[in-house]
């Protein structure tokens, strides 16, 4: 694996240095996938109540798929306070109709009919989300990766903003989401293929010494099953 230094620039230096040099102003397109079939849940995974804390330390019961989604929504907060431009995009696809029901009215989201097709075909729905809204950085989330805290995804942000390539996660000495995509990789998303994720892509990056990682070890945390989702909840009981 290869990882990139992580240079200590700060967000204001960088700014300052993108404006001083006629450099466009990054905007970044948030992207929630969603669109799983739950074939190992034995019910609609991301329907699911969980308990677990929010951005303020407080317990909080709602599905599983707020919950993500409020993770970003605190990353889009901390994005306009930096004056980033963002727009955050859910992607459905299996049960669409239980999860689109869920979402505030203030949430876009898109349907991939192509979603019994694997992981990829949503993908490329967040790409075209991205290019719809001339973002320059596509950042790609899983809904039920329950190990990213709303930290992490602002220390990933603040990496992208301070690096000039493309960032994600590192876990048990694997490349994995989320992970920031500038637009230079957009096309390269476009080209996986069935139940791929975003890994190929990474690797790829890491190999050209274009890709910085942050070591993220509780993300290897994501729901699947029932049983996956018991042992979350009964780890925040202890």
């Amino acid at each position: 694996m290869n990882i990139t230094s992580i240079k200590t620039n700060t967000i204001e230096t960088v700014k300052e240095e993108a404006k001083s040099h006629g450099i466009e102003q990054k905007t970044l397109t948030l992207v929630l996938l969603a669109a799983g079939k739950s074939s190992r849940f034995n019910g609609i995974k991301l329907a699911q109540p969980i308990t677990d804390l929010n951005a303020n330390n407080v317990l909080v019961e709602q599905p599983l798929l707020l919950h993500s989604l409020d993770k970003l929504n605190y990353l889009a907060d901390y994005l306009t306070s930096q004056n980033i431009a963002n727009n955050i995009v859910v992607i459905l696809g299996n049960h669409h109709d239980t999860l689109s029901k869920l979402l505030p009215s203030s949430t876009a989201y898109m349907i991939n009919e192509k979603s019994d097709f694997g992981l990829s075909t949503s993908v490329k729905v967040g790409v075209e989300a991205a290019l719809s809204a001339n973002a320059n950085g596509l950042l790609l989330a899983l809904g039920d990766h329950i190990g990213v805290t709303y930290q992490h995804y602002i220390k990933l942000a603040d990496l992208w903003l301070t690096q000039q390539n493309s960032v994600c996660a590192s876990y048990q000495a694997q490349l994995g989401v989320p992970a920031i995509f500038d637009s230079e990789q957009f096309e390269a998303l476009t080209y996986l293929k069935g139940d791929q994720g975003a890994k190929p892509v990474l690797q790829q990056l890491a190999q050209n010494h274009r890709l910085t990682c942050l070591d993220l070890p509780n993300a290897i945390n994501d729901i699947d099953t029932l049983d996956d989702f018991l042992k979350w909840q009964q780890q925040l009981e202890n």
